[in-house]
């Protein structure tokens, strides 16, 4: 029997997200086709961050070990004998939207190329949207073809893979080559139905158990992606200049039934965080027709059944959460939408956020990149669904709010551009409503963007302004983002089950798992892997400030009291050497608005009394 690894260089698509704590469908897809092969005597599952480890953790044996290659010494080379047990290597690649990630560092091509070179003896298999879209690094920067790897590997998989493996490694033990015509052919071939990937999807389940941010017992912060459909609804009119979803042609639907035993078999194994984010609309689901021909009309009753079951199916959930929003719902067929929108607030969990994809509000970079909304329409859709959904919840979030994207350097933007979007910005702001986050990138131009769509020939070009593009996001960050932060997490706010992630100096990350969780530092080393109860005490850009709740003042170290806005190293080493134990003793040191947010924080400092 052989072996056979699979290394997770991560997704980040438009219409799904695969970087940790999140898992891409794909990666189970391919476990899952694996193990439908039938011929592997095991299946080793790593993310690229683990196999960087891996490597560099590289033992003696595999120093002095070499094996000559030609007769010359000097073109010996290392051989690591950990990976020559590995009869066959695949390796997932996609990233098309590159952000800062926390959890995981997506695979660079340069990568790609010198992981290769450690498995000399396996077939090695690409695959992932990085075959047809290109190896995306950077905005501003165009995506690297994947053509450029041919000669690394043995054969790129540019169709999709769980449905091409089955059949490539049985050619492949067959006796056929990797130029072989059939092989070639079998590459490019992709679903044909969206049941084809029912059986994987159920079987791919099992990679979970050895993934890094899963726990047996409480599921970790792992979320599991769930793919509802494939393409795009806007297919007719092209979509987006930029994106690659047009490119995956129209949609195609799973079965409501299809979805919710893939949830359940994640769900039986321990998973307790799922995320129906691998698609370019959730309100797009099981859609009817084009009764406008600018979007097809939302179909609630279908998000009703596929909501609801899997709620009954995964009872020991704790997340479930939606990704992609189109504002075009709300304009166009404004029923259906509220509908929506109220039963997402009803049967998924607080902290839902509505990604909606706005790029820009000129109406001239709107109409040359064929962008989904205007303004108005944008608006339109955060105003309902603030209305419906900004009632806090249990876990101390709204249930559902809007999050923008913007992308700078679209074909068309002029200088007035970034005034106008951050005007668009200040309007939402200055009307109180609650925007959960704003996302600002460069453009990516990938292999899959339409003619005329380049980084460079802007008027303002963000990519070589790169000053420019700073100050302006700098400028969104003060004047829209912390005000908003301040609005949607007021200081006080309590936020359960936040998981410890990763230490930072002498503070913790923490993050509740979920769709677009807000990142909170806390000025205490905590113990990773565990869940904790945070209350807010300031706020950041793009980020929150806490302390672990219940708060006992005087047993706060000096990092933690000097985090407390106003109170500063010196009050804080005042109040650590002292230990205040009267109101008079207190105010002594601060202000009486900064002992009425210490006795918010704790309680039980109402209760002193003078002595």
């Amino acid at each position: 029997m052989k072996q056979v690894l699979l290394i997770d260089g991560y997704v980040d698509e438009p219409g799904c997200l695969g970087v940790p704590p999140y898992v891409s469908p794909y990666a189970r897809y391919i476990y899952g086709a694996l193990k439908h092969y039938g011929m592997f005597q095991a299946i080793k599952y790593l993310t690229v961050d683990q196999f960087r480890q891996e490597i560099k953790q590289s033992p003696m044996e595999a120093k002095e070990q070499r094996e000559k290659v030609g007769k010359r010494r000097k073109s010996a080379v290392v051989v690591d004998t950990r990976w020559q047990v590995y009869d066959v290597v695949v390796t997932l690649s996609g990233v098309s939207v590159p952000g800062n990630y926390l959890g995981g560092k997506p695979v660079k091509f340069s990568e790609l190329v010198s992981f290769a070179k450690l498995f000399p003896r396996a077939v090695k298999i690409l695959c992932g949207p990085a075959t047809r879209f290109g190896i995306g690094e950077e905005g501003g920067k165009p995506s690297i073809p994947a053509e450029r790897l041919e000669g690394q590997y043995d054969a790129i998989i540019r169709g999709d893979a769980e449905i091409v493996l089955p059949g490539l490694l049985q050619a492949l033990d067959d006796g056929a080559g990797a130029g072989d015509e059939r092989i070639q052919a079998m590459l490019g071939v992709e679903r044909s139905s969206m049941d084809q990937i029912t059986g994987v999807a159920i079987d791919g389940a099992e990679l979970v158990l050895q993934h890094p941010n899963f726990r047996p017992g409480t599921g970790g912060n792992l979320v599991c992606e769930l793919e509802t459909f494939r393409g795009c609804p806007r297919y007719k009119n092209g979509g987006c200049s930029f994106c690659v979803e047009p490119s995956k042609g129209p949609t195609m639907h799973r079965p409501v039934e299809a979805i919710v035993r893939e949830a359940k078999a994640l769900h039986d194994l321990g998973v307790r965080h799922f995320r129906l984010g691998n698609q370019t609309d959730f309100y797009a689901y099981q859609h009817r027709g084009y009764d406008n021909p600018r979007y097809p009309r939302p179909n609630p009753e279908a998000i009703a059944g596929l909501l609801g079951s899997i709620r009954q199916a995964c009872p020991e959930l704790k997340t479930l959460h939606v990704d992609n929003v189109n504002a075009l719902n709300f304009a166009l067929y404004p029923v259906e939408a509220r509908a929506i929108t109220r039963l997402i607030v009803e049967l998924c969990t607080p902290g839902n956020v509505a990604a909606i994809g706005v790029e820009s509000v000129d109406p001239v970079v709107i109409e040359r990149n064929n962008l989904k909304a205007s303004k108005e329409e944008v608006l339109a859709a955060v105003r309902v669904i603030n209305e419906i959904g900004s009632k806090r919840a249990g876990n101390g979030n709204p249930c559902f709010l809007p999050g923008l994207n913007f992308i700078l350097g679209l074909p068309g933007e002029s200088s007035g551009t970034l005034d106008k979007n951050i005007e668009f910005l200040k309007e939402i702001l200055d009307s109180g409503l609650m925007i959960r986050r704003i996302n600002i990138r460069k453009l990516l131009v990938t292999t899959a963007a339409r003619t005329g769509c380049t980084v460079s020939g802007n008027p303002v070009d963000m990519h070589r302004d790169g000053k420019r593009f700073s100050s302006w996001k700098d400028l969104v960050r003060e004047l829209v983002d912390r005000p908003m932060l301040r609005r949607v997490f007021p200081p006080g706010t309590v936020l359960a089950g936040a998981y410890a992630e990763q230490h930072e100096g002498h503070g913790t990350y923490c993050r509740q798992p979920g769709t677009y969780p807000i990142l909170c530092y806390v000025p205490r080393n905590l113990q990773l892997d565990h869940e904790y109860s945070l209350v807010v005490v300031d706020h950041g850009y793009r980020s929150l400030t806490c302390l672990v709740s219940p708060v006992n003042v005087l047993k706060l170290s000096l990092k933690e009291l000097e985090a407390i806005p106003n109170v500063g190293e010196k009050r804080a080493i005042r109040v650590f050497v002292t230990q205040p134990m009267t109101r008079t003793a207190w105010l002594s040191i601060v202000t009486l608005e900064t002992w009425h947010v210490l006795c918010m924080l704790d309680p039980a400092l109402r209760e002193l009394q003078d002595r």
